[in-house]
């Protein structure tokens, strides 16, 4: 486990109400014009000394820049960082933590947006906390539906744990909410390369991060302040693509499982590991229809490989704590990669195997 300093060791500065710079929040555009007004109107009603914004525009296409380069001459302490070429999410994340230069950091994706106040708030709990590393909940918007979504997890609200005690066995945990913009981190995160999103995940790219942070991180606590809404509507969103980039979640799972077994403790998080693997496979294989045959095709071998790469046993446990359609998915997927094995390479047809 990395090692970061105490809570206590933490200088009174970072743990009092300074008025110097102690919060950057970084925010992602692309191509998604007057979509992104809300989050910059947001930004807005979140402006404190304290507060840098980075907003970073990923090579878009349309007037998203145009609009950026709006915001930030009226938003105190905004930076524009333009990108000459699309990177994706992951990477663009990264590119803005180059330019951090405060000893906290967050995110904001540029579809989303937050409550007036929200981040003052929060910075003023982060402070007070002592730990590297505070989670959030969100409330989650889908028309006019809006949801709290909290992190099943006992530490919060002042109540201080040890990230990889929260994610063993086979049930949903902190871990399994990945969202990178769900929490604010200390810049040593970052330095040490826990908070990192692999430029080749297009989709995905927060999963490993999250495990990352879980085993290497020695305290967190989940905040009391709420104020992000995470919007489930947006129609360009890439969780609603049916391209290749939707598979990136398989390599993501392949890091996953890297980490995961590189640490001491391996076999202790071995069930949850593969618990997490049948969650993402089934709710793919759900919206499997929105793949070409030959995307379904790639899905069925790799999701497969994935899961008879377990331990029969562990799998075997992971299976039976899952909800019977989930888990007759789960055996789906398992069925079809054996047959396209079976194939001669590039079949003309992708075998569909039902459930049961």
């Amino acid at each position: 486990m990395t090692s970061f300093r105490s809570a206590a060791s933490v200088p009174p500065t970072e743990r009092a109400h300074v008025r110097a710079a102690a919060l950057t929040v970084i925010v992602n555009f692309y191509n998604l014009g007057t979509d992104a007004v809300p989050a910059l109107r947001s930004l807005a009603r979140n402006t404190d000394p304290r507060i840098r914004f980075v907003l970073v525009d990923d090579a878009s296409t349309d007037d998203t820049r145009d609009l950026l380069e709006t915001a930030a001459r009226t938003l105190p302490r905004t930076q524009v960082l333009a990108l000459p070429d699309n990177v994706g999410l992951g990477e663009a994340r990264n590119r803005g933590l180059a330019l951090l230069d405060t000893p906290w950091f967050t995110f904001l994706d540029g579809d989303d947006h937050l409550a007036a106040g929200y981040l003052p708030a929060l910075l003023d709990e982060v402070l007070a906390a002592g730990v590297p590393w505070v989670r959030t909940d969100h409330v989650e918007t889908e028309g006019t539906r809006r949801t709290l979504i909290r992190i099943p997890d006992r530490n919060r609200a002042g109540r201080i744990g040890v990230p990889r005690d929260s994610i063993t066995g086979a049930r949903t945990t902190s871990v399994d909410f990945a969202h990178a913009w769900s929490g604010v981190y200390h810049r040593e995160l970052a330095e040490a390369g826990i908070v990192h999103y692999p430029a080749e995940l297009r989709t995905a790219e927060d999963r490993p991060a999250i495990w990352k942070l879980h085993l290497q991180v020695p305290a967190f606590t989940i905040a009391r302040t709420v104020g992000v809404f995470y919007r489930r509507d947006n129609a360009g969103s890439l969780t609603r693509t049916g391209d290749v980039r939707q598979l990136a979640f398989l390599a993501a799972l392949r890091q996953i499982a890297d980490i995961v077994h590189a640490d001491p403790e391996a076999e202790r998080f071995e069930l949850k590991l593969v618990q997490n693997q049948c969650g993402l496979i089934s709710w793919h294989y759900s919206l499997r229809a929105r793949f070409s045959p030959a995307l379904r095709a790639r899905f069925y071998r790799e999701a497969a490989q994935i899961l008879d790469a377990a331990d029969p046993a562990v799998l075997a446990e992971a299976v039976a704590s899952m909800p019977e359609p989930r888990a007759q998915a789960i055996g789906a997927v398992r069925r079809a990669g054996r047959l396209l094995a079976a194939l001669p390479a590039g079949p003309a047809a992708v075998p569909e195997v039902r459930h049961g």
